[in-house]
């Protein structure tokens, strides 16, 4: 990254310095500013949790012992130990004042424009029917309940009553096939799953009947379907029941499980792409009280707010925005359908018709606005004040693009980096500081965390491992039936210290930088350099629109760049991008820099919440297996890479 691009575009204004909630939690504590908050916070971690969750108003059931017990060692600890608290039932509870229970909890938009809005009191209702009607058919306090739903209202009704009667949830991308989600539930040992029979994408409906009866017949554990109906698809299996007998359940007296703080809750997958996937469990207090701070103090959410962020309720986003904003007392909006329908415009469209003060995206779908910029920004957005981004590095024309266009170069961007392991961020921008295009402009408070090198030194000016020094609120359990693979994972590479697998750099000026996965390091002249630099170089948004950058093996050097090109609008020919990329990254980077090879592909490896994929990229330069595809949004991109590959080397 060059100076300019570390250097700030975005400064806080009087009103951010003075009536955020970061600073009224600065003057509840009797600092002076944000440095000093920082430093308390990693201090005196138990003062900084108690004192910031009264000043949002989350109380406890049964109040804790204490903080932390760590007579478990560093990689167990045992947050707000003895207590009870319910999330679920948090979420539900009224915003304060007169006329609590008639303010939105919920406001919904389909595809095809329908709309539908919940109050706290009818969702409450909703939840306390559902949670009723799963006790009905034999789940109990923790159970494994699997969720395959798009994002329908029945979905974060479903969510909420899973958790109110003390089950564990176990979100599923709504667009998986029978294969990954039977792992899931298999790994789990859910009990009963709850799907949708379908969804609208682009007009069409997709049918996951047959998708649900092969579930069903892969995971002897389940003992019973529910099915929603989403496109009035028929299912009347032995053994399925139909979502309505939950919902018209009458609530019982007891339905809130008394749960004790560290009673799991959720049991979240991450994507596999490298392997089997890792079931991240979370507790009542790990990931929502995590994610209700960083909502609060990171994306300045108040009471009354509007959150949209469109994601998948089987992404770490979806519950993230379920819980905080409930829990903070605003309302989510939520849309179920595709992000250009009919034009790039629509996301905007929503969100400024039910005047959402909080719009949430990840690059991938900003790139999209960006290449219909007119189109993206027709409607007319007053009410935004803050935009977050995460999910994947964003490269500088994105941000700018969102910076300046669909922010009109006044509304600050939180880029925003953690991962489903950890609940919330571990790097992310904040309203006290100013904003670089790309950057960090602090670590999370609360997060004793910094970039490493390979000793656990702190290192500033240089790439290093993004590392935790302590325990933190929101970390995951361990994985689910795998405690020694989450000990590997993250705590085996230094010692009683978590390594996130993130490569970043903090520069001179407090601003710190995301390099990509360190995994994906490669070490070019002796000096070792993350994907996203040589990537973010190359990206133009006209030339080029996206990028991955591998290492392979090469005699000579040890290690050589590899680059997988996707054309831009203005690569006339084939072979333009190639030449381009190789100019402008022996250019600005230095001759050491020059590609070993440029393979133009027209679409690059990704999961199906957008993250990438370089690993698969790899493997098809090195004609080596692609090994689990399950969770990507194209299972078959393999034998592309492939073709290509052989193609820019003359064998096909």
């Amino acid at each position: 990254m060059s100076a300019d691009q570390s250097a700030s575009v975005w400064r806080p204004s009087a009103e951010h310095l003075s009536s955020s909630n970061l600073s009224r939690l600065i003057g509840r504590l009797g600092l002076d500013d944000y440095d000093q908050l920082l430093e308390f916070a990693n201090r005196h971690p138990d003062r900084f949790w108690f004192e910031t969750l009264e000043d949002l108003g989350v109380c406890f059931d049964k109040e804790p012992s204490g903080f932390v017990d760590l007579s478990r060692g560093k990689q167990w600890p045992r947050f707000f130990p003895d207590g009870q608290f319910n999330f679920a039932a948090a979420c539900l509870r009224a915003p304060s004042g007169e006329g609590g229970h008639e303010k939105p909890a919920l406001i919904w938009e389909s595809e095809k424009g329908d709309k539908v809005c919940l109050t706290y009191a009818e969702l409450g209702v909703r939840a306390a029917r559902a949670a009723t009607g799963l006790r009905s058919i034999g789940v109990n306090k923790g159970d494994r309940v699997g969720l395959l739903m798009p994002n329908v209202p029945e979905a974060v009704v479903a969510f909420l009553a899973i958790g109110l009667m003390g089950a564990i949830v176990v979100p599923l991308y709504s667009g998986f096939g029978a294969g990954p989600a039977s792992q899931r539930l298999l790994d789990a040992g859910a009990v009963v799953l709850i799907a949708a029979d379908g969804f609208v994408r682009r007009g069409r409906e997709v049918c996951l009947v047959e998708t649900i009866r092969d579930i069903a017949a892969a995971v002897p554990s389940l003992n019973r379907v529910v099915v929603c109906s989403v496109i009035g698809a028929a299912i009347n299996d032995a053994g399925y029941v139909p979502w309505t007998r939950l919902a018209d359940a009458e609530p019982a007296a007891d339905v809130v499980a008394p749960t004790a703080t560290d009673d799991p809750f959720m049991i979240m997958y991450t994507s596999g792409t490298t392997g089997t996937p890792k079931g991240a469990l979370h507790t009542h207090t790990s990931f929502p009280l995590r994610v209700v701070q960083d909502c609060a103090y990171i994306f300045d959410f108040r009471p009354g707010d509007r959150l949209m962020w469109v994601s998948d309720m089987g992404w770490m986003v979806g519950p993230l925005t379920i819980i905080s904003t409930l829990m903070l007392k605003g309302t989510l909006v939520l849309y179920d359908g595709a992000p250009d329908q009919p034009t790039v415009g629509r996301l905007r469209e929503i969100a400024a018709t039910h005047r959402v003060t909080h719009f949430g995206s990840a690059p991938t779908a900003i790139r999209m606005m960006a290449a219909a910029s007119d189109q993206a920004l027709a409607a007319v957005f007053p009410t935004l004040r803050i935009l977050i981004t995460a999910g994947e590095v964003i490269d500088p024309d994105a941000f700018d693009w969102y910076y300046r266009k669909f922010g009109g170069g006044v509304t600050p961007v939180i880029n925003y980096t953690g991962g489903t392991e950890v609940s919330g961020a571990i790097l992310t921008n904040v309203v006290l500081r100013p904003i670089a295009p790309c950057c960090f402009n602090s670590i999370a408070p609360g997060m004793a965390a910094g970039v490493v090198d390979d000793e656990g030194r702190r290192v500033v000016g240089e790439p290093g491992e993004l590392a935790i020094f302590e325990p933190f609120v929101g970390m995951t359990n361990g994985f689910w039936n795998a405690r020694e693979r989450y000990i590997e994972a993250y705590w085996s590479r230094i010692p009683d210290t978590w390594v996130h697998g993130d490569l970043a750099i903090e520069h001179s000026n407090g601003q710190l930088e995301l390099l990509g996965r360190s995994d994906d390091v490669m070490k070019i002249a002796g000096k070792r350099v993350g994907p996203s630099e040589l990537e973010t170089t190359v990206i133009d948004g006209r030339t080029i629109k996206e990028a991955y950058a591998i290492g392979v093996p090469d005699a000579r050097s040890g290690e050589a760049i590899v680059l997988f090109v996707v054309p831009g609008p203005e690569a006339k020919s084939r072979g333009d991008s190639a030449q381009y990329a190789a100019k402008v990254l022996e250019q600005q980077m230095g001759k050491p820099y020059r590609p070993h090879a440029v393979v133009e592909v027209v679409q690059l490896p990704k999961t199906r919440n957008g993250k990438a994929v370089r690993r698969l990229a790899r493997q098809a330069w090195l004609e080596l297996p692609p090994g689990n595809v399950a969770s990507l949004e194209n299972p078959q991109i393999f034998d592309d890479l492939l073709k290509a590959c052989r193609m820019h080397r003359g064998e096909a």
